[in-house]
């Protein structure tokens, strides 16, 4: 039997398991080192937008593979 980690509320899906939320809360912990990284050393804010962006992306790619196989 498959266990649902994730269930599809329109665009987004919310976590109602643990490893949904294991797989959420990863995400956020990953993005925020990064963000503050890339905005302590930027030089502009077009530079840490562009910045920000090649890494927000992958890692919403990724949780969103994840989310779409594991969601109800």
């Amino acid at each position: 039997m498959k266990q649902a980690w994730f269930k599809r509320a329109g665009w987004l899906y919310l976590p109602i398991h643990a490893m949904g939320l294991i797989i959420s809360l990863g995400a956020l912990a990953f993005m925020v080192p990064v963000c503050m990284a890339v905005i302590r050393t930027g030089h502009s804010v077009s530079d840490e937008l562009y910045t920000i962006f090649i890494y927000a992306t992958c890692t919403f790619f990724w949780w969103n593979w994840i989310a779409r196989k594991t969601a109800i």
